[in-house]
């Protein structure tokens, strides 16, 4: 046992905020997860450290599963008082660290357990039909620490379905920036819906929001993003891009309104541009006040303009101090393919746009096409200098160049953490 008394202790906060005038009278105690905990300095006593050997956990195992119930055998570790747990969609938490984990269950679980449970039923999850979960314990010592995660998976089983409700699907058009489906569902489909992306996307968003709108399976996010139909239906997706492979996913339910395995379309766009060299002239244009968010500051404008090989183009402008010391990574870089499907990575079109940029600055505008074979052509380079001031003809000190957001209808939610009443029943 350690004690570290008042002295000390006041000696050591004095010491990490030396350069303020104020004494700090908090202690905070700060979790990797991110939570922490504050006391009034002059409220304690003394610090102690105490030592607890090897590992505090409840270790967890699947005996059997069912939608209504889950039976489980859970054992504690030597030094491990009691435990908490916690079921979650294995989606929602497969990107989070066991620190936030332990934190999640500890502050969203109202029932601590202290004893084994050879086995027990857990109920009072509401589990979904063919959802992959995660029952998750936390040890307590006994000093009640919250400490070391256990997890096990699981998945929950299909309810039979009534009938063998499947949707048609015929590509009735497909364009350069746009494809035209018909949908046309058997007899055993009570409603279905459709949502498309390019190809891999679906997944990756799946990934990133379950957590945010508490998608428990990809079906419940086809449901809530997509098209909702009855009966055979036509639909045409809008502003798409060229030479690029989609896929389409359709929710299907049964009479009972029971969700089917989910369906996938895929088709591909029609192509621009050619095989031979893709490039891109960088035109600068005038340089005015204009209305940036209800403020008239001087802005660029610049138009960049793809040659006939091009199938897909992107560009930049920097101030020449950011991009010289930098311009053969910047360029490699602008030559690339995008981590993910990412909306504005690439334009296929001429495009006019302006930057906020102020006066007297040197500037550089870049931009690279590649051709139908996935060929990139040579990086176009212009360097130039914004007027002393605006409305006057194109000809450089700022740090920062501001560029046009595309506005998007992209909707946020956020499904608030419901506390959880999990109970165990020993059997």
């Amino acid at each position: 046992m350690k004690k570290f008394f008042l002295t000390l202790l006041s000696a050591i906060l004095c010491l990490s905020v030396f350069a303020q005038d104020i004494d700090p009278n908090r202690l905070l105690v700060i979790e990797k997860s991110g939570n922490y905990k504050s006391y009034v300095v002059d409220k304690l006593d003394y610090i102690e450290f105490r030592n607890v050997e090897g590992e505090v956990a409840a270790d967890i195992e699947i005996l059997e599963v069912t939608l209504e119930q889950v039976l489980v055998k859970i054992t504690r570790t030597q030094s491990c008082q009691a435990f908490k747990l916690a079921c979650y969609p294995t989606v929602r938490i497969a990107n989070s660290s066991d620190d936030a984990i332990a934190a999640a269950v500890d502050a969203e679980s109202t029932n601590m357990y202290w004893q084994d449970f050879e086995s027990a039923g857990m109920s009072g999850a509401n589990l979904e039909p063919k959802t992959d979960y995660t029952i998750v314990t936390v040890g307590f010592d006994s000093f009640g620490t919250v400490c070391d995660v256990r997890k096990a998976e699981f998945t929950t089983p299909a309810i039979p379905l009534v009938g063998d409700p499947q949707v048609a699907v015929e590509l009735v058009d497909v364009q350069k920036y746009e494809f035209t489906l018909k949908f046309t569902p058997n007899a055993d489909v009570s409603k279905y819906a459709y949502v498309a992306g390019a190809v891999g996307e679906l997944e990756a968003q799946y990934a990133q929001f379950a957590p945010m709108f508490g998608f428990g399976n990809m079906g419940e996010m086809i449901a809530m993003w997509g098209v909702p139909c009855e009966g055979e239906t036509e639909f045409t997706w809008t502003s798409m891009q060229p030479g690029t492979d989609y896929e389409v996913f359709i929710q299907a339910y049964d009479a009972a309104g029971t969700m089917a395995d989910y369906q996938v379309y895929t088709l591909t766009t029609e192509s621009l541009g050619g095989e031979g060299e893709a490039n891109v002239t960088i035109t600068v244009g005038k340089y005015e006040l204009a209305d940036w968010w209800g403020e008239m500051l001087p802005s660029q404008f610049m138009t960049f303009t793809p040659n006939d090989q091009s199938a897909a183009y992107r560009f930049a402008v920097y101030t020449a101090e950011q991009y010289d010391p930098e311009a053969e990574a910047i360029k490699a870089d602008l030559c690339t393919e995008p981590p993910m499907p990412m909306a504005n990575w690439f334009f296929y079109e001429e495009v006019s746009t302006d930057y906020q940029i102020d006066p007297n600055t040197e500037c550089v505008a870049i931009a690279a096409a590649k051709n139908i074979k996935g060929e990139w052509g040579p990086v176009t380079e212009v360097r130039f200098t914004t007027p002393a001031q605006a409305n006057e003809p194109a000809a450089a000190p700022s740090k920062v160049i501001k560029k046009r957001t595309p506005k998007t209808n992209f909707q946020r939610g956020v499904v608030p953490a419901a506390k959880q009443k999990l109970t165990l029943t020993a059997l």
